[in-house]
């Protein structure tokens, strides 16, 4: 009967770290460019899109307040909001779409992702199309130079 009750012990205490285990939130490392993206989950990219517009948010607002009102790292910060002013009216799931639809062109799997999300965000903001195609093909030679450059 002892061994009976240690058992299932055993058994409750297993299923319940499991449970635990499989609660938390994923562990994903930051993509670097398309390819990486691409090979996250769906919730692995919503985690990570969410993350990034939060993270781009507390930064512009941190820099106003660790600078000053009136500082030039200030003035950046209003001058980098305004240009970027779909920043904080994207939601995850858009930025997440934006994004498999970019890197959805085999031609643009090396653009680093920083580069992809600046060309989405001015592309919702309603940018010239001249603008973005150059800013698409800069970003393309710079991800394919990156790689160049790691082998």
């Amino acid at each position: 009967m002892r061994k009976l009750a240690v058992g299932l012990t055993l058994l409750f205490c297993t299923i319940a770290a499991q449970a635990q285990t499989s609660a938390r939130a994923p562990e994903i490392a930051p993509p670097s460019n398309g390819e990486d993206f691409m090979r996250l989950s769906s919730t692995e990219k919503l985690y990570w899109s969410i993350g990034y517009a939060q993270g781009y948010a507390d930064a512009l607002n941190k820099i106003d307040v660790a600078a000053g009102a009136s500082s030039p790292c200030a003035s950046l910060a209003v001058r980098t909001e305004r240009q970027s002013s779909t920043a904080g009216k994207v939601t995850g799931f858009e930025l997440v779409s934006g994004l498999e639809k970019f890197y959805g062109d085999p031609a643009n799997s090396l653009v680093p992702i920083g580069s992809a999300i600046r060309i989405y965000l001015l592309q919702a903001s309603g940018k010239d199309q001249t603008t973005i195609q150059e800013l698409i093909e800069t970003a393309r030679l710079l991800g394919a130079e990156t790689r160049r450059a790691a082998k």
